[in-house]
């Protein structure tokens, strides 16, 4: 056996016999450790899921109330689209965005992700369609 390989050799077995290998503990965006966390939630997406529009710039969705507002992001398909975010009275939040070219022809992949308060992540995706 060459050096090289009795060096691989003895690093695969320190590597499956140690007891140690342990994931790294999660930190929050806020520096914490998440211990335990709820992930914000998303909900009421207008136009809805696989839905069929005749033209679409305009979106909305609404995220829950245990989400970090500064944290919301939105895309449509996979490019960067601004969003208006406002608290509603019942705590959760109304996401509003505007496509910069109005689509008439063919798909359109939303995604909007976001942080919870505690720390969790989630997103929401869903597709539109567009056209006759």
């Amino acid at each position: 056996m060459t050096p090289q390989q009795c060096a691989a050799t003895a690093c695969m077995m320190l590597a499956f016999s140690s007891s140690a290998a342990f994931a790294a503990p999660r930190v929050s965006h806020h520096g914490g450790l998440i211990l335990n966390c709820e992930p914000p939630h998303f909900f009421d997406q207008t136009p809805g899921k696989d839905g069929k529009v005749a033209s679409i710039q305009d979106f909305t969705l609404t995220a829950s109330d245990n989400t970090d507002q500064a944290t919301i992001k939105a895309w449509a398909n996979n490019e960067p689209v601004e969003v208006k975010v406002t608290q509603e009275r019942s705590g959760s939040f109304l996401v509003q965005g505007r496509l910069k070219e109005p689509v008439t022809k063919g798909k359109v992949w939303f995604r909007v992700n976001a942080e919870s308060n505690d720390g969790c992540d989630d997103n929401s995706t869903w597709n539109v369609y567009t056209g006759n």
